[in-house]
């Protein structure tokens, strides 16, 4: 009975195609070919997402965020920490300066004059880190300042400044919420200058 009907709703269809255009002959023929083999609409069958789906979406939409967030702070713990090197050369070398200013006496072996007094940077031997706090310019930073004395044998435990042929001037700086040392630089000086 069904088939009958079908067929006769083809017979009619056929008929009112003959009398009309080309362009509605490829609906027809389209709507035929879909009823005759009996496909249901494919729409209708997945009405939606279901709970895995769903599920695995999440978990890839928390995987792309987490990286994202993780790049991100990264990135700040590595601006801040270049922060923090950029700022302690610009202290190092403002200490370097002060001291490339200070009016040392001539390092000579040979030395016979009277030396002048005031030890600074504070002399400490080359095994010891600085210990004198130099002043920083900014409250965030500390600058570390001493000087090891070494005589023409490489000696550093000589007390005599007419024995001095070489100072190493150690100059740290670091973090003063933490101490954390963020860099360190030596200058060495002798008769000919400051290196």
């Amino acid at each position: 009975m069904k088939k009958a009907k079908e067929m006769e709703q083809v017979v009619n269809l056929l008929k009112t195609l003959e009398k009309q255009d080309m362009t509605s002959m490829k609906t027809a023929h389209s709507w035929l070919k879909y009823r005759w083999q009996g496909k249901k609409n494919k729409m209708t069958a997945q009405a939606g997402f279901s709970i895995l789906e769903l599920v695995v979406s999440i978990f890839i939409l928390a995987v792309v965020i987490g990286t994202g967030m993780l790049l991100i702070a990264a990135n700040l713990n590595l601006m801040t920490k270049s922060n923090d090197i950029m700022i302690a050369t610009a202290l190092a070398q403002y200490e370097s300066e002060n001291i490339r200013n200070i009016d040392f006496p001539p390092v000579y072996s040979d030395r016979t004059a009277d030396t002048p007094t005031g030890d600074y940077p504070p002399r400490i031997l080359d095994s010891q880190p600085p210990s004198y706090n130099a002043g920083s310019p900014n409250a965030n930073y500390r600058i570390l300042v001493g000087c090891v004395w070494f005589n023409r044998q490489g000696d550093d435990t000589t007390t005599d400044l007419k024995e001095v042929v070489l100072r190493k001037v150690k100059i740290e700086i670091r973090r003063a919420r933490d101490n954390a040392l963020i860099y360190y630089l030596p200058l060495f000086i002798t008769r000919n200058g400051m290196y």
